[in-house]
């Protein structure tokens, strides 16, 4: 009997090899958008101090001018880091779908796969069969001329 072979078996490799690279990737950017909301939460944690820093402690003009510029850079930053992680969020949505696509393509990949060695063992077992029969016919012959 020859051994089972399925015909597409590089395919199947192939799929599997980069569901595991997209799966890295993935795991890689959900990496990056907790560092980005880390840095969001820190940046809000910093603007409120600063607030409180400022209404506590205001001297003069210039000095309230200073505490207004730096707290208003510190909002352009946080804006800044939103759009990065809104963008790493959609990046993130896409590879999820493009995930969710190869992980199907694979799947009916490897269900084709069991399908053809079921079919294949349902043969070898049909010749076992046949031969058993055979020997059968030929004792029974042999026995009875």
């Amino acid at each position: 009997m020859r051994k089972f072979k399925f015909s597409l078996h590089k395919l199947l490799e192939m799929k599997a090899s980069n569901l595991e690279i997209l799966k890295i990737e993935i795991s890689k950017l959900n990496g990056e958008v907790e560092k980005i909301r880390s840095k969001i939460e820190s940046a809000t944690e910093e603007i409120s101090n600063s607030q409180e820093k400022m209404d506590s402690g205001i001297g003069n003009i210039r000095l309230l001018k200073e505490w207004m510029s730096y707290i208003q850079s510190l909002y352009l930053h946080r804006k800044e880091l939103v759009s990065q992680l809104i963008e790493l969020e959609k990046r993130l949505d896409e590879m999820r779908e493009k995930y969710t696509e190869m992980y199907k393509e694979h799947k009916a990949l490897e269900n084709l796969k069991n399908l053809q060695k079921k079919v294949y063992n349902l043969n070898v077992l049909r010749e076992e069969q046949k031969i058993i029969d055979d020997l059968a016919l030929v004792r029974k012959k042999g026995i009875n001329p």
